[in-house]
Parts: structure tokens; C-alpha cells; sequence
């Protein structure tokens, strides 16, 4: 089945969209078949219990994100597919011709993790994620495949596409069953979750990878992004880093939110993220 799947990904023809940042969205990325018998084994196992983080900060609120030792026959399609050479050849079409490689090739993800939940009351303030990984390699597109399901537009949740300073939200993208999504990540690449108003019994389910280039092919990507009209991308060393005080943009603030004892960790690490990509550049760009 994975033979097939891999040479249906592999005949896409991606229409992507360069504002605020290049993206795609793919719907009905797998067959209904396969949708539905994944979800089906999420049922039977009862949901997924290798559990490696929670998070539970104003930014980041009732999330959770999960190993792969629960995700067996079904439930481990998407993420070898996420992972596979036929989906990196997606990306390679819009970034050029140069080595890509996603987190399935490191051992336990890099330290990062495949599949996240998200409940009730959730939330994903504007970020940039890490722009390394520990291995050394330049991070330069993530994928997103929502598998809830059911999803209502009035429960919220969609992924976020914020501008350069991460204080505006410029597009929502519903986590619609069986849609894919695709974005360029860069210094300037803010996104996030749109605060979740579902009933406490549907979660927010989806898959997520990185995919990662040597830093001697910088030059490289950023003739060809340029190329591909997306003419104001950085690079810089950083961290996951977030907005601290607008978790979704200007209008979110609240003054309750100042004192918290998080915002000293998310301080420091956007001032560092703002030295490192706007005064001491070490990548130059």
C-alpha cells in the first residue's frame, strides 16, 4: 500500500501560495479508505497513551505530543509517508534540487515527536520553531496532516499563518479531516493554533514533520525561494521562539497575562531570537 500511496504523492502537481509565506493545502490526501481505517484503529486502541509532553502555558494550552509506539498498522502510514522520499520530492519541486531530510531519519525524531493532540480550550501562540536541529542541519518546511474525525468550523483550531513580526494573523486553515498542509519555515515564518472551542469529547489530532537541508545549501534555497517570488526570507540561529504577551496577535493581549511566571522564559528567548535575526546575524540573511 505504500508503494502505491507513494506514487500517487509523487504525480502531485502543488499550487503553491507565497502569502505570508510559501504554503500548500492538500485535501483529501489519503483515500477515504485509509482515512477511516486509521481512525478506526485510534478507536479500538482506546487513543494514544506514549505520551512525551504536555504543555499547559498560556501560549501553549492543552496540548499534548505523542511517540510513535502506540501508532501501529494504519496509524503509521502517515508518518512514514511524511517521511518518505516521495513526499521530500514534493518539497524539493518548490526549493530546488539539493538534499532534504526529515525527522523519520533520525533516531526517536531528533527529540521531536510525530504526532500532537490538542483539547478543548487550546491554544498555539505565534511562533517560529527551531531554526536547527541538534544535528546541525537547517530546518525549511514542516507538514501537517489533521486526521480528527469530524471538525466543525465554529470549534475553531485552525493553523495560523501570522506576518514577519508575528503580530498579525494574515490566513486560517481549517484542521479539516484528511487535509495536508505544507509550509517554507524561516526566521520569519510565525504560526500558530487558533484558540479551540470543541466539545470536551473531540480532540484535535494531527501528524507533523520537519524536513531539514545542510546550512552550505543556504545560498541555494534562498536563490531559489526568490526565484519562486518569495523575496523577504531570513534565516537566523534560534530557538523555538515565541511572541510573548500576543499569543494570536495584537488584539489578543491581555494585561492579566504580564505577571505570569512563563513570560520570563518567553522574554528571554525572543530577545535572543530578535538579536540573532536583526543585529548579529551569523547566517548573514
Amino acid at each position: 500500500m505504500i508503494e502505491t500511496l507513494n506514487k500517487e504523492i509523487e504525480k502531485l502537481n502543488l499550487e503553491w501560495n507565497i502569502h505570508p509565506f510559501p504554503h500548500v493545502v492538500i485535501d483529501n490526501f489519503l483515500s477515504e479508505e485509509l482515512f477511516l481505517s486509521i481512525n478506526k484503529e485510534f478507536q479500538n486502541a482506546g487513543g494514544l497513551k506514549n505520551i512525551k509532553k504536555n504543555f499547559s502555558t498560556y501560549l501553549e494550552l492543552n496540548k499534548k505530543v505523542y511517540g510513535d509506539k502506540d501508532l501501529t498498522k494504519y496509524s503509521r502510514y502517515p508518518v512514514d509517508i511524511l517521511g518518505g522520499n516521495s513526499f521530500i520530492k514534493l518539497i524539493q519541486k518548490f526549493i530546488g534540487d539539493m538534499k532534504v531530510i526529515s525527522l523519520s531519519e533520525w533516531e526517536n525524531y531528533g527529540g521531536y515527536y510525530p504526532f500532537h493532540s490538542m483539547n478543548n480550550e487550546g491554544v498555539l501562540g505565534s511562533h517560529v520553531d527551531h531554526s536547527h536541529s541538534k544535528y546541525g542541519d537547517l530546518h525549511i518546511a514542516n507538514a501537517i496532516y489533521y486526521c480528527s474525525p469530524t471538525w466543525e468550523k465554529s470549534w475553531g483550531g485552525e493553523t495560523l499563518l501570522f506576518d514577519q513580526c508575528g503580530l498579525n494573523i494574515i490566513k486560517k486553515i481549517e484542521p479539516l479531516p484528511n487535509r495536508l498542509i505544507i509550509f517554507i519555515h524561516s526566521a520569519v515564518s510565525f504560526h500558530g493554533v487558533n484558540k479551540i472551542s470543541s466539545p470536551s469529547n473531540i480532540q484535535r489530532l494531527s501528524y507533523y514533520m520537519d524536513y531539514y537541508i545542510n546550512d552550505i545549501n543556504l545560498e541555494k534555497i534562498l536563490n531559489n525561494l526568490k526565484h519562486n517570488n518569495f523575496k523577504k526570507v531570513k534565516y537566523s540561529y534560534h530557538g523555538t521562539c515565541f511572541i510573548p504577551f500576543f499569543p494570536l496577535g495584537v488584539k489578543s493581549f491581555r494585561i492579566k497575562n504580564i505577571l505570569k511566571k512563563s513570560n520570563y522564559f518567553y522574554l528571554l528567548t525572543f530577545l535572543k531570537y530578535l538579536f540573532n535575526t536583526y543585529v548579529f546575524n551569523k547566517m548573514t540573511h
